[in-house]
């Protein structure tokens, strides 16, 4: 096979993958295919030792980088939307914070209420009645009917005590339930900072992402064209590109960690 027919072929194996997956999104910006390898093999081969070598040990490099742009990238997105869906559980637990002490409570008070009912009832009558009494000017069944009232007004006394004790109570259950979901989302207002970081990292990745998609698009011309030189240019870039984003990947992770941390202390708040 003569050298025009080799510099054919790698071009026809390096584009036609490119056709075949149009529209499919490729989980980083630099995909390595074997089309891709053969084409870099000859432009490889058509340069002198040094250069060869140096074009292989970047190209090792960036296909490690590759690799672990693609490991972070599913590593950010499992820790994300674990925090997301624990997001929605520690607010949904804030909420409920003593939400079923105060109900008991607060239906104690209805309950006490309603048992003594009746007798205030009872009592109101009775005083009703001493007031049309007294217009009757009987004075016998007006003083039997004052010590009735005499002797229940205890009995009343002692049923509104309970009353007010259990609605005080009720007063410092629903207050400390106040403080508690305020401590919580105070303690959860934490995860605003990392959350800014995060879209500052994933700004600045993107960034760098359109530019190694600039940067690859060159190395692949290089490559169809056997150019070493240019290709060894495209290759320092790519590599460069994906350090930078490497350090944004591992600090977003960090970040995403730390947010499951602030989510975490939040939870706890919750008594859950």
């Amino acid at each position: 096979m003569n050298k025009r027919m080799q510099i054919y072929l790698a071009v026809l194996v390096l584009v036609m993958p490119l056709f075949a997956s149009a529209g499919k999104a490729a989980a980083a910006a630099v995909v390595l295919t074997p089309s891709i390898q053969a084409a870099f093999d000859l432009t490889a081969a058509a340069a002198n030792a040094q250069d060869r070598a140096r074009l292989k040990s970047q190209y090792s490099e960036l296909d490690s980088l590759a690799a672990q742009y693609d490991s972070r990238e599913e590593q950010i997105r499992v820790l994300h939307e674990r925090n997301a869906q624990s997001l929605i559980t520690v607010r949904k637990q804030i909420t409920e914070i003593d939400q079923a002490a105060v109900a008991k409570l607060t239906a104690t008070v209805a309950s006490t209420k309603a048992r003594y009912q009746p007798l205030f009832d009872q009592y109101s009558a009775l005083n009703s009645r001493i007031t049309l009494v007294k217009k009757l000017k009987d004075k016998t069944l007006n003083a039997i009917l004052k010590t009735q009232a005499e002797a229940m007004k205890i009995t009343v006394q002692i049923a509104r005590q309970d009353i007010r004790d259990k609605e005080a109570v009720l007063k410092a259950a629903k207050e400390a339930r106040t403080r508690k979901i305020a401590a919580a989302r105070k303690t959860l207002s934490g995860i605003e900072s990392p959350q800014a970081s995060i879209k500052t990292q994933k700004s600045a990745a993107s960034a760098l992402n359109k530019r190694i998609t600039a940067d690859f698009s060159s190395f692949k011309t290089a490559i169809r064209k056997q150019n070493p030189a240019l290709a060894g240019q495209s290759l320092a870039s790519l590599v460069s590109g994906y350090r930078q984003i490497a350090v944004s990947k591992q600090k977003i992770i960090e970040l995403e960690q730390k947010v499951a941390a602030v989510i975490a202390e939040a939870l706890k708040q919750t008594g859950s």
